[in-house]
Order: structure tokens, then sequence, then C-alpha cells
């Protein structure tokens, strides 16, 4: 064989490995089909799984029974007021007027002569006396009222003549003296406009009770003056303050 022969019948190197490869290819394709075989031979059978059945739950729900519309009242028809009864009143027939009876004219007299008849004399009249004039009643005018001034006045004027009286009626208790104590109290008292008292009590006492039972005693002994001239002609109430002491008069 020549050179050129040998060349041409020696393959390639590219179709060397082209054929490689594809050999390569089949033998591990068909040992894949093989393994696969022997696996499906090993491996046990796959039960089939069956489908779970679902339980649904099922609840009964009543449903509200629609309540019917309540329609509201029909208003009542406004009363009709009844319509007045008219009595038809039949006017009484008018009275007959009563007839008037003319007497018939009286009948002549002849005139009968004149009689001559003496005429009686008059009185002379009394004379009349004379109105005698009443006398004129004048009455005195009212004083006019007096001020809150004055009467204040009048009122300070009066306690002021009671306060020397109460305290020459104060009779200081021994106890007082030998422990040589003193109080003052308020005494509230009422008076008539002539004088008398009507009734008193302590309103403002002192924290020693002898000197309140000393000052209520000078009060009620009494012997008040009437009110003065201008004083109001009523009963009225005063407050004084007693002292009552050792050094008080007794």
């Amino acid at each position: 064989m020549s050179r050129e022969e040998s060349y041409f019948l020696t393959p390639e190197p590219k179709d060397r490995h082209f054929k490689f490869a594809l050999g390569g290819a089949v033998a591990v394709e068909v040992l894949l089909i093989l393994g696969m075989v022997w696996f499906g031979k090993s491996t046990p059978p796959v039960k089939p799984v069956k489908p779970k059945q679902h339980v649904m739950a099922v609840q009964m729900v009543t449903l509200p029974q629609p309540q019917p519309k309540v329609m509201p009242p029909k208003p009542l028809p406004k009363p009709v007021p009844p319509k007045p009864l008219v009595h038809h009143v039949t006017p009484p027939p008018p009275r007959p007027h009563p007839k008037v009876v003319i007497p018939p004219k009286p009948a002549p007299v002849p005139l009968a002569s004149p009689v001559k008849t003496a005429t009686p004399r008059t009185p002379a009249p009394k004379p009349v006396p004379a109105p005698v004039p009443k006398p004129i009643v004048t009455t005195p005018s009212a004083p006019p009222p007096m001020s809150p001034q004055q009467t204040a006045s009048l009122m300070g004027r009066y306690v002021g003549m009671l306060r020397p009286m109460i305290q020459q009626n104060l009779q200081v208790p021994a106890a007082l003296r030998a422990m040589g104590l003193s109080g003052k109290a308020t005494v509230e008292f009422e008076i008539s406009p002539a004088g008398k008292l009507i009734w008193a009590k302590v309103i403002t006492p002192s924290p020693l009770s002898a000197v309140n039972r000393a000052a209520l005693a000078a009060v009620q002994k009494g012997g008040f003056p009437p009110f003065l001239k201008k004083m109001p002609k009523q009963n009225t109430i005063f407050q004084i303050d007693v002292e009552v002491g050792a050094g008080s008069s007794s």
C-alpha cells in the first residue's frame, strides 16, 4: 500500500472522538435503562392512598321570622258637635186692648143764685225765728310723726333711767364678794307703757351662774317708771348689760 492510500484509510482525529463520544453515550443510556428496570423490580409496589373523606358539619339555623308590621292606629275622627236644637216657639197671641168706656156727658145743671157768704179772716203770719248758727268744732291736728333719730334719743334717755334702778335692785352674792369675782350678763326684758315688767330672760350669760341669777333677779324686781311723753305707747323690749361683782353696789 502506498503512503497516499494509507492516509485516506486512516480516519481523522475528529471522527475518532465523535465515534467514542457516541459510543459512550449509547452505553450510558443502556446502563440507565437497565438500572431503572432493576430498581423497579426491587422496590415494593406503592399502595394507592385513599383520598381523605372530608366531613362537613352542618348546623341548622332558624331564621327569625319577620314580624308583621304594626300599623299605627288610625286617628279617630273628630267628634262633630251636635247641632243645637232650635225650638220654634210660637209667640203668644196679642192681648186684647182694654176697652175705654167714655162716660156720658152730664146734663147741664141750672145755675142757682149766688149766696153771699162771709169771707173768713186770714190770720196774720207768725214771725219765723232766725236760725241759730251751730258752733264750729275744730279737731286738733295729729302731731307729725317722730323721726328715727328722735325716737332713738327718747329710748336712750329712758334706758339711762333704767340702769341706775337695776343697779340699785342688784344683790351681789356673798360668795362673789368673798372671792373677789365679777361678771357681766345681758338681760332682755319687755316693759309696758305704764312701766310694768312683762317678762325677762338672760340672752348673753356669764360663765359664773351666780352672776346670771343676780342680774336676772335685779331686773325682775321691777319698779320702773312709765314711758316718756313722746315715746310710742306700746310694749317695748330692752336689752341691758348688768355688771355683778365685788365692786357693784348692793
